[in-house]
C-alpha cells in the first residue's frame, strides 16, 4: 500500500469517529511499565531522579539477540551486534554535546558492554541502570530496529528512528533510516527529527481502538473472535474504498 493511501486510511477512519478524542490514546502512557530483568542481574529499572532532562541524547534500547524481529524483519541490520557497530560509528555525526544512550534488553542472554566499551571516543553511553521509560521520557529521540520500546515511545511524543521493518515505520509516524548513511544523516541533525501530529493521532487512535484489543477486554470476554472478524471487515471496506482491495 502506498504512503498516501496508508495516511488516508488512518485519517479517514478517524474522521469517521467524531465521538473520539483524537488525543485520548496518550492516556495509555501512564500504564506503560518497563520490562523487568529476566536473565540479567546487571540490568535495572531505577528511577532517574530527573537529571537526564538536561542531557541531549538519542535513546537506543537494544533488543533480544536472535529475536525474529531482527533476524527476519531487521532489514539491513542483521543482529544486535551489527546494530551496535552501526550506531557507534554513526554517533560521530551527532552535534557537539549530544550522545546516544544505549540500554541492553533485560532478557538478553549475553552482554554487549564489552563491545560498546571497546570503541574509545565513541559518543555513546551505556546505561543499564535507569528505568527504560524514564530514559524514553527524557530523550530527544529514540532509535530502534523495530522494538516495542520504539512503539511505546510514540506515547511520549518522541521522534522515532526505525532501522528495520516495523508496523509503525510509516513516514510521518516515524523516520525510517534504511542505511548507515541515512542513519548518519538523522544523527547529524537530531533536533530536526519530527513527525506529523495529526497522522500520529489518527494512527495511534486506530491502533489502540481497533487493531490491538485490550487484554482485560479479551480476558473478560468483552472482545471475542466475532469482534476481530468485524474489525477486519471494516478495515477491508476502507481499503477497498481506497482502491487497495477489490470489493
Amino acid at each position: 500500500m502506498s504512503q498516501v493511501k496508508t495516511e488516508t486510511l488512518y485519517r479517514r477512519w478517524l474522521a469517521g469517529r467524531p465521538d473520539l478524542d483524537p488525543g485520548a490514546w496518550r492516556e495509555i502512557r501512564d500504564d506503560l511499565a518497563p520490562r523487568q530483568a529476566a536473565k540479567r542481574a546487571d540490568v535495572h529499572q531505577r528511577a532517574s531522579g530527573g537529571e537526564l532532562a538536561a542531557q541531549p541524547y538519542v535513546f537506543c534500547p537494544l533488543q533480544v539477540p536472535g529475536d525474529s524481529q531482527i533476524t527476519v524483519f531487521g532489514d539491513w541490520v542483521g543482529s544486535v551486534a551489527e546494530m551496535i557497530d552501526h550506531v557507534v560509528a554513526a554517533s560521530a555525526a551527532l552535534p557537539e554535546g549530544w550522545h546516544v544512550r544505549i540500554k541492553e534488553h533485560p532478557s538478553a542472554d549475553r552482554s554487549f558492554a564489552g563491545q560498546i566499551a571497546a570503541r574509545p571516543g565513541a559518543r555513546v553511553v551505556l546505561d543499564n541502570d535507569t528505568n527504560t521509560m524514564d530514559q524514553v521520557a527524557a530523550a530527544r529521540a529514540v532509535l530502534t530496529i523495530n522494538s516495542s520500546v520504539g512503539f511505546e515511545s510514540l506515547f511520549f511524543d518522541k521522534p522515532v528512528i526505525v532501522l528495520g521493518q516495523a508496523f509503525y515505520a510509516i513516514h510521518g509516524i516515524a523516520t525510517v533510516a534504511a542505511s548507515r548513511a541515512a542513519l548518519e544523516q538523522c544523527l547529524a541533525r537530531p533536533e530536526a527529527l519530527d513527525f506529523d501530529p495529526g497522522l500520529r493521532d489518527a494512527f495511534m487512535s486506530y491502533v489502540t481502538q481497533v487493531q490491538f484489543p485490550r487484554e482485560d477486554d479479551v480476558i473478560a470476554g468483552r472482545t471475542d473472535l466475532g469482534d476481530l472478524v468485524a474489525r477486519d471487515r471494516a478495515r477491508d471496506a476502507l481499503l477497498a474504498d481506497l482502491g487497495v482491495l477489490e470489493n
